[in-house]
Formats: structure tokens, C-alpha cells, sequence
């Protein structure tokens, strides 16, 4: 059977197609002495397609596995995640991430990349640009996007059929059940995510934060608080000024799973980490619907090419968050039944299938005629 090897640095073999495995996308600032259970909102949305994606291969005579120390020799392809997996040190944030882990005395990634040039392979890589530009602004880099002959990205301006090619992030399969909350008895709003920064123009990390500071303040007892990093210095000037953290009232830790919490409440903050990515199209809005929790969505600005109008607020509707309480404050029980039926129609059609593994793994056997 002929290999194809993923080399991410986010992930080793065993975790990648283990169905048990949670999300851990930022693993510089989650400390492996973390318990997994503790991941916020983890789901297992990048283990499920990569398993589906396995067993697909696995059918047409190949066997997917993570690069790891595995050898080049007789690979058929390798598939590298985000710019990190071909040059990790490379530039002022990749120089900072090698001085930082030589300081943790951690080992240095492969540079898997230059073994296939000398290899032979150039016809034989593919890039995947999975992370937004506010968290990896080098997957932009014309000079990265160089080196490969292929690159599979969710970024719609960037695809052409000839080098560029459309893939939707690509979500779990099945989801759990869990218990149908009344509308009377649900809280109004959620949040579940990372406390995260950047400084990248389109960020939308500060502009979560403004919604829970608002709405924190407007509704102590119908707003609540849920992630990593909401009660940790998030910046270096809050590591050096501690008094200087902001302090979130609504916070109440950590959550093992989002279909443990989104049930009780009407509506969930789905902003993406960057605004005006034309196709970039995360979990956020996906595991609020199939919580039967409505999303109030931020990201891309063509969403209404993937997901029904009927089936989700758009915050780009409204001119502030105190707009948008008044909205979603007032929103009676019939209103609030139109959406749940728009969510569960548009989950069971052929525009959700886009995002689904057997799609995904679909676009990926066409593409590279294996």
C-alpha cells in the first residue's frame, strides 16, 4: 500500500486519528500539562475528517498517516498544514518560536519540506491553508504559496481550479444527542472560546471582547462566560502589570464539551477570529446550530453563500451590541421556532454537505486523481 504522510505541526499520528482526541489548535499557549477535558469547547471537528479522509484513502490503496519520523522513501504524497509545517522558523514570530522552544528545551520540527525537494517530490506536496490570517499571517505569503503545486484553502479570491482549490473546513460527522431545552427556560446568550489577540487589522478577538464586556453588564444573570486564557494575563503588559487584566464578571470556566452548555441558551457569540475572509467558514456557527443554540455570526463576508440567511443572526445587521440585545432580547418564542426549523433544514441540505467529511475527502481524491 502506497503512503501519503500530513506533516502539521499541531499534531502527531497518534493524536490526529484518534476519534478520542480533542481540538488543541493553539498549542503555544495551551501548556501540555493541561488535562484535555479541559480544552475549551474541544471537539473532535480536525480528528473526524482526518479518520474519514484515512479510511477513503485506504480504500483507493493508500496509507494516510502523520510525517512524525516517518521516511519520504516510497511516499506518494505529503500533505503539509499552514505555512508552520514548511518554514517554522522562519521571519521575527518564526525566530521568536525557535529561541522559545531551544529555551524549553523542546525538540525542533522536521523541515520535512526540504527532504522532498531533495527528494524529488516538488510535483508531489500540498499545501493546506486551514488558519485565518489574524492567527497565521504567513499562510498569505505569495512566497510561500511558491513552493507547492498545489494548495487546498477555504479562501475564496485565492482559488482558481489550477493551483488554488476550494476546500470548506470540514466538520464532524455525527453529533451528539442531548436534551431539548425550552425556551423558557434557556438563558439568552453564550460565549464559548478562546481569549485570544492579534494585530492584525480584520481581528475580531477585541470585538468579542466588547460584546461580552456589554453584555455582562446588561445581563449579569442571562450571560455567561465559557473558554481558556478569560481569567489569565492574555498580554505581555498584563504579565508585567497584573493589575492591568481585565476581570470577566460572566466567567465560569472551562467546558469539556459545547453540546454540554449551548442547549441552555437561546443564542451563542459566533464570531470567526478574522472579519472579511471571503469562504473562511470555521466550526463556530456550526456546533451553535447543531446545539439548537441560534449563532449570532461575524466573519466571513460572503457567509450567505454557505449558510441560509434564516438559519442565523447576522451581527453586521446591527450598529452595536446594544442593537443587537434589544433584538435578540425581545425576540418572541415563534420568531426564535422560525429559526431552530431554518437550522435544522439547512443542516439536513446540500449546502451543509459542503463542510462535511466524505465532500472534504471528495475534493481532495478528484483533485489529486488518486
Amino acid at each position: 500500500m502506497r503512503t501519503i504522510l500530513i506533516h502539521s505541526p499541531y499534531t502527531s499520528n497518534s493524536q490526529m486519528f484518534d476519534p478520542n482526541e480533542k481540538e488543541q489548535q493553539d498549542f503555544s499557549t495551551v501548556k501540555s500539562s493541561i488535562d484535555k477535558s479541559m480544552l475549551e469547547g474541544s471537539l473532535t471537528r480536525i480528528n473526524d475528517p482526518a479518520i474519514y479522509l484515512r479510511e477513503r484513502l485506504s480504500e483507493c490503496g493508500y496509507n494516510l498517516k502523520s510525517a512524525d519520523d516517518s521516511s519520504i522513501n516510497d511516499c506518494e504524497w505529503v500533505f503539509f498544514y499552514d505555512s508552520m509545517s514548511v518554514r517554522p522558523y522562519y521571519g521575527w514570530r518564526g525566530l521568536a518560536r525557535k529561541i522559545k522552544s531551544i529555551i524549553l528545551g523542546k525538540p525542533l520540527l522536521r523541515n520535512l519540506y526540504d527532504e522532498c525537494i531533495r527528494a524529488g517530490m516538488g510535483n508531489r506536496i500540498a499545501l493546506f491553508l486551514w488558519e485565518a490570517p489574524a492567527v497565521s499571517p504567513e499562510n498569505m505569503d505569495p512566497e510561500l504559496h511558491k513552493l507547492f503545486p498545489i494548495i487546498f484553502t477555504s479562501h475564496d479570491e485565492l482559488v482558481d481550479d489550477i493551483k488554488f482549490f476550494k476546500v470548506c473546513v470540514p466538520q464532524m460527522r455525527q453529533f451528539p444527542e442531548f436534551p431539548q431545552v425550552h425556551f423558557n427556560q434557556r438563558k439568552l446568550l453564550v460565549n464559548i472560546s478562546m481569549n485570544k489577540f492579534s494585530n492584525h487589522k480584520d481581528e475580531l478577538y477585541s470585538v468579542r471582547r466588547d460584546a461580552i464586556n456589554y453584555f455582562e453588564q446588561a445581563h449579569p444573570d442571562n450571560f455567561d462566560l465559557y473558554g481558556l486564557k478569560w481569567n489569565q494575563p492574555g498580554t505581555l503588559k498584563e504579565r508585567l502589570i497584573p493589575w492591568l487584566r481585565r476581570s470577566y464578571i460572566s466567567y465560569r470556566g472551562a467546558v469539556k464539551n459545547k453540546w454540554e452548555v449551548m442547549p441552555n441558551y437561546r443564542f451563542s457569540i459566533c464570531y470567526e477570529n478574522v472579519r472579511d475572509v471571503p469562504g473562511y467558514v470555521t466550526e463556530k456557527i456550526f456546533d451553535s446550530m447543531r446545539c439548537g443554540c441560534v449563532p449570532i455570526y461575524w466573519g466571513a463576508n460572503n457567509i450567505n453563500d454557505y449558510v441560509d440567511d434564516e438559519a442565523f443572526i447576522d451581527r453586521r445587521r446591527f450598529k452595536s451590541d446594544a442593537e443587537l440585545d434589544e433584538y435578540i432580547s425581545n425576540m418572541t418564542e415563534q420568531v426564535y421556532d422560525l429559526y431552530q426549523n431554518a437550522i435544522q433544514k439547512y443542516l439536513n441540505g446540500p449546502r451543509f454537505a459542503k463542510f462535511l467529511p466524505p465532500a472534504f475527502a471528495d475534493t481532495i481524491i478528484n483533485t489529486l486523481k488518486l
